[in-house]
This record gives structure tokens, C-alpha cells and sequence, in this order.
């Protein structure tokens, strides 16, 4: 008795990995088993192929997800630039000329997104996010007209962004390193994964 207690105790102990089963019974002597079920034994080398196709399968999923994440900023970024030199119309959304958070919310509507017409609630409805972990398509907000968030543009990578400025001006690209941008920048936002 104390035998085979011992010897089961090993068997869990020194191989756990060797067998996967539900409701099985551990026989040490000649008999055959009363009783069986849902019984599988696997060796070591085809449970590690059996976890390798798992992790395989995820990382595939991952980088699907990752690669329709990435189509989707980049479609945004591709849809801002069409619009390059469109004029500045202060409570407007529309090809006829757009505000600041009226181009926002254009371009975003173009993939299914319902943003507010206002930069401050975009900040506030966006997740907020570290400015070194701002992708293209994301949202780039400042500080302007002694508000917290008064100006909100597009994030191109590359430190540069798209927006419509302000009034007798155009749709255009800039730099967050010019003097004036930089030091009114409040952060980063994204409604993107």
C-alpha cells in the first residue's frame, strides 16, 4: 500500500506533462483499467507541437488584428491628406470647409466614427494616450484661446499633423516641433485600437 502511494506520488511529480486526461484512473499492477473516460495520452513532443500550433494560431489572429488596425490609421491619414487646402469655415463640416474639430470629425466619419463637433469633447470621449505612443491616425490636441483643449488635428507619425488651423487658412500639415504647437501641445487621444 504505502508502495503505491509512493509510486503515484512520483508519477505526478516527475511526469505531469506526459499525460492530459478527465476523470482517468492511475493503475500500477497487471490489470486492465475498470474504467476509462475521456482518456488521452500525449508524449512530450506532440504536446509542445500541439501548444506551438496554439501559439501560432494567436500570434496569426494578433497580427490580422494588428494589420487591420494598422489599414484603418492609415486609410484615415490617406483620407486627411485628400482634403489638403480645403478652406478653414468655423462651424463647419463639410468638402465646402471645416473647422478644426469639423474636419476631425469628417474624416473619422468616413470609417463609421460619430465624433462630437467640438475639440474639447473629442478629448474628453478619446482614450488618452502617452505622446510616445501616438500612431498615425490618432488625435493630437492643444491648448488655445485660454482653453484646455481648444484645437484638435490628426497625428501623421513623424511629429507632423494635419488640421484645419483657423479662419483665411487652409487644410495643411505642420510640425509639433514649431515653437507655437509645441508649446500649446495638451496630449494625444485615440478612438482607434
Amino acid at each position: 500500500m504505502l508502495l503505491k502511494f509512493f509510486n503515484r506520488i512520483i508519477l505526478i511529480a516527475l511526469f505531469p506533462f506526459a499525460m492530459q486526461a478527465q476523470d482517468f484512473e492511475v493503475i500500477f499492477d497487471d490489470a486492465p483499467p475498470a474504467s476509462v473516460k475521456n482518456e488521452k495520452i500525449t508524449d512530450r513532443s506532440e504536446q509542445q507541437q500541439q501548444n506551438a500550433t496554439s501559439v501560432e494560431t494567436a500570434t496569426s489572429y494578433n497580427e490580422k488584428q494588428s494589420s487591420k488596425a494598422d489599414t484603418i490609421r492609415l486609410s484615415i491619414v490617406e483620407k486627411a491628406r485628400e482634403y489638403i487646402g480645403v478652406n478653414y469655415r468655423y462651424g463647419h463640416s463639410d468638402e465646402q470647409g471645416f473647422d478644426c474639430s469639423g474636419y476631425v470629425r469628417f474624416v473619422y466619419s468616413k470609417f463609421g466614427f460619430t465624433l462630437p463637433h467640438s475639440s474639447s469633447e473629442q478629448y474628453k470621449q478619446s482614450r488618452h494616450i502617452k505622446n510616445r505612443k501616438a500612431l498615425p491616425g490618432d488625435l493630437v490636441f492643444f491648448q488655445t484661446r485660454g482653453k484646455p483643449i481648444g484645437h484638435v488635428g490628426i497625428y501623421l507619425g513623424d511629429n507632423s499633423f494635419i488640421h484645419a488651423p483657423s479662419r483665411g487658412k487652409q487644410v495643411c500639415i505642420e510640425s509639433l516641433d514649431s515653437a507655437y504647437y509645441k508649446s500649446r501641445l495638451a496630449g494625444f487621444g485615440t478612438f482607434l485600437k
